[in-house]
């Protein structure tokens, strides 16, 4: 086998494992920035306009459903308003709370504050943490999941997406029920 075959070969494994270990590389630069609380560090690998939108239609679901299933809002003629506004308002915080400082206090497992600004650096210890029973898992080639417990017991969900060759943080789904 000539040398250049060899070279070829080791290229090509070495680029094969980097394709299979680049998202648990990034789920683990994530985590150490928010330990660390550097939003700068940790929003390189968000894409902020997906992960607010995605939280968006999730909160939006989450009011519509109550609406239609609770039995004194379906007669109530002013239900409709009261959806709208709520439309409103959950853009509105969600703006407020998914900034890189928000999802950095939200991954080191404390509550976010609304509107913490990037240079917001909390030294507060963390109320738990998130990470300790997680678990990580392809979806499909470009698709990786995080699956951690919430403080409730819930699973909420952090799904990163491949980006050329790199990965982001496009989702967070959280448990709702």
């Amino acid at each position: 086998m000539s040398k250049g075959k060899v070279a070829l070969g080791i290229a090509l494994g070495l680029f094969a494992i980097y394709v299979v270990a680049a998202p648990f590389i990034t789920v683990y630069q994530m985590k150490s920035a928010a330990e660390n609380y550097d939003g700068e560090a940790l929003s390189e690998h968000i894409e902020f306009p997906s992960v607010r939108q995605s939280l968006k239609d999730q909160m939006n679901v989450m009011f519509a459903k109550q609406m239609t299933e609770d039995e004194e809002m379906k007669d109530n003629p002013f239900a409709v308003l009261g959806a709208a506004f709520a439309g409103v308002m959950v853009d509105k915080m969600v703006d407020a709370y998914v900034t890189p400082a928000g999802i950095t206090q939200l991954m080191a497992g404390e509550k976010p504050q609304p509107g913490a600004g990037q240079g917001d650096d909390s030294t507060g210890s963390a109320e738990r943490n998130p990470w300790e029973d997680a678990s990580m898992s392809y979806e499909s080639f470009d698709k990786f999941v995080v699956k951690a417990k919430g403080a409730d017991g819930g699973d909420g969900k952090f799904v990163l997406r491949r980006q050329g060759i790199g990965w982001k943080l496009t989702e967070i789904i959280i448990p709702l029920e």
